[in-house]
C-alpha cells in the first residue's frame, strides 16, 4: 500500500502535461527552492530521515538526461533546467526556455555531492558557497531568497524569532512555487512540529509564472531602435531589475520611458489599435518558438 500510494502521492512534475504550464524561469526558481527546502529539512533529527530519501531518490539518475515521471520533483527541476532542445520543448514557452537555457550553467558534479551527503546523513561541506554557486548559476535574483540562503546556512546560530522568519519566508516561497511538489509536506510538517512559522511576516509572493526574459545582445541592437543608444544598456537593467520583482532605480524607469509611452500612445489610440498590438505580441511569441 505504501508503494501504491507514493506512485500517486501529488506531485509536480509527475508528468510532462504538468510541466507545460512551467516557463524556463520557473524551473530555475523551483530547482533553487527546493534545495533550500531540503537544507532546512537538514537541521532538524526528525526531518533528517526525510532529506536523507529525498536526495536518495533525486539520485538515482545522477546525469539528469531524461525526464523521469516517477522522479523527484527536484531531478526533474534539474533535468529541464541541464536540458536538450528536446527537453525545453516540453516546457511553456521553448523559444524563449532555450534562449535562457544559453545564460545557465549548473554545477551538476557540485550538486551530486551535496545530495549523496544528504543521502548518506553526513554534513556537506562549504555549504554556503555551494548554495550561491546554485544561486549564480540559475540567476536568481529575488532578494527574499537570498535572506533565506543566507539565514539557512547559518540557521544553528540564529535566534528563534529570525529561524521563525525565515522558515516562514521559505514556506511562502514554497506555497506560492511548489504548491503541489513533493517535497512541500515535510517542509510543512516541521515547521508545524517546531513552531516556526509566524504572523510577524508578510507574502511578498506572486501567483503569477515567471516568463523567461532574457536580453541577448541581438535584442539590445533592436531595443536600440526604441530607446535610443543612449538607454539601451538601461534599459536592460529595468527589464533585469523588473524580472527580479525588485524596486526600480528612477534612471532606469527613464530609459524604459519610451517603451512605456508607446505602449500608452496604443492605448489611447482604442480597441482595434490594442488589438493590433496584441495580435502582433502572439505572431512574436509564435516566431520565437518555431
Amino acid at each position: 500500500m505504501d508503494f501504491i500510494k507514493e506512485l500517486h502521492e501529488a506531485r509536480l512534475t509527475r508528468n510532462e502535461s504538468n510541466v507545460r504550464v512551467l516557463t524556463y524561469t520557473d524551473c530555475c526558481e523551483r530547482l533553487y527552492l527546493s534545495l533550500l527546502s531540503l537544507e532546512l529539512l537538514r537541521q532538524y533529527p526528525q526531518s533528517r530521515p526525510a532529506a536523507a530519501n529525498y536526495a536518495k531518490k533525486t539520485l538515482v539518475k545522477s546525469d539528469y538526461s531524461q525526464f523521469r515521471t516517477f522522479g523527484t520533483d527536484l531531478y526533474n527541476f534539474v533535468h529541464f533546467v541541464t536540458g536538450d532542445d528536446d527537453a525545453l520543448g516540453k516546457l511553456k514557452d521553448p523559444g524563449s526556455a532555450k534562449a535562457a537555457r544559453k545564460t545557465v550553467t549548473l554545477p551538476v558534479l557540485a550538486l551530486n555531492r551535496y545530495l549523496r551527503s544528504v543521502a548518506n546523513n553526513t554534513v556537506p561541506t562549504q555549504i554556503a558557497q555551494f548554495l550561491i554557486s546554485i544561486e549564480s548559476s540559475v540567476n536568481i535574483k529575488n532578494t527574499d531568497y537570498k535572506s533565506v540562503r543566507r539565514n539557512i546556512t547559518n540557521y544553528s546560530r540564529l535566534s528563534l524569532k529570525d529561524k521563525q522568519d525565515t522558515v516562514t519566508r521559505l514556506l511562502y516561497a514554497a506555497r506560492a512555487k511548489l504548491r503541489s511538489a513533493d517535497i512541500i509536506d515535510d517542509l510543512s510538517r516541521i515547521a508545524a512540529v517546531k513552531d516556526l512559522e509566524t504572523a510577524r511576516v508578510s507574502d511578498p509572493e506572486p501567483t503569477v509564472s515567471t516568463p523567461d526574459i532574457t536580453v541577448t545582445s541581438k535584442d539590445l541592437v533592436l531595443y536600440r531602435q526604441l530607446v535610443g543608444s543612449e538607454n539601451q544598456m538601461l534599459a536592460k537593467k529595468f527589464i533585469e531589475f523588473a524580472k527580479s520583482g525588485s524596486a526600480i532605480p528612477p534612471q532606469y524607469v527613464k530609459a524604459y520611458l519610451p517603451i512605456i509611452k508607446m505602449v500608452d500612445d496604443i492605448v489611447d489610440g482604442g480597441s482595434s489599435y490594442v488589438q493590433l498590438l496584441r495580435s502582433i505580441h502572439k505572431r512574436a511569441k509564435k516566431h520565437r518558438k518555431s
